[in-house]
């Protein structure tokens, strides 16, 4: 076997520097995307660079490959001794991920047309489901906690009150008080039009309830 057929690449540079351009060029695409559709309080820029380095490394790797089974061998065996050790707390950060190394086996692939179609889809949805309502603040549950001296302290809050939770689910009571004062925790989901501020001072006004805390659910602290 001639060594010199391990290196080599079926590509023209025309070829090469078309797909690598793409794939540059749809991974700033997607990284935009992640930047705009963020909605985390730590925003990460070296996330957003890495998102739009990835696409083009792959390409690249893609490339280098081609059909050459030897090569694809000693290239998994050297990439196989890095470790990523940045924990990705979001599903959502690791799915933004897995697309870019996507854009970039298109790319590598010459498989152009379907690596440009995916990506104006997959951007169109990401970028609309905020918009169609599927990430609203009000679309998960919160829990719901408050202090009263009724055992059944529902049926004493007003309909004002009533009306902002669409859904409710008792989830524990407990006697504070020997039976003088019971501390109730409920999963609530908000009504359309109302906000978790509405909702504690609404819930505070009523007879008979004190001590009330909306907590948020977890995926909405994006810390």
């Amino acid at each position: 076997m001639n060594p010199t057929n391990l290196l080599k690449v079926d590509l023209t540079p025309g070829q090469a520097a078309l797909s690598l351009l793409l794939a540059f060029s749809l991974a700033f695409i997607w990284a935009t995307v992640y930047r705009k559709t963020h909605s985390g309080v730590a925003y990460s820029r070296s996330f957003f660079l890495s998102l739009m380095l990835l696409s083009p490394i792959v390409a690249m790797i893609m490339m280098a490959i081609g059909s050459n089974v030897a090569l694809s061998l000693g290239l998994v065996g050297s990439l196989s001794v890095i470790r990523f050790r940045t924990v990705i707390k979001d599903t959502k950060d690791m799915t933004f991920l897995f697309f870019a190394i996507a854009i970039g086996l298109c790319a590598g692939a010459n498989a152009w047309m379907l690596a440009v179609i995916g990506t104006v889809i997959i951007a169109s949805i990401t970028i609309a489901m905020p918009k169609i309502g599927s990430d609203r603040i009000n679309a998960a549950d919160y829990i719901l906690v408050f202090r009263s001296d009724e055992k059944e302290p529902w049926s004493h809050i007003n309909a004002a009150a009533q009306d902002m939770i669409s859904w409710k689910q008792l989830r524990g009571a407990t006697d504070v008080n020997s039976g003088g004062e019971f501390e109730y925790t409920y999963s609530v989901r908000l009504a359309r039009r109302a906000s978790p501020e509405r909702i504690v001072s609404e819930f505070s006004d009523n007879g008979g309830i004190r001590d009330v805390t909306l907590i948020a659910p977890e995926n909405h602290l994006d810390l």
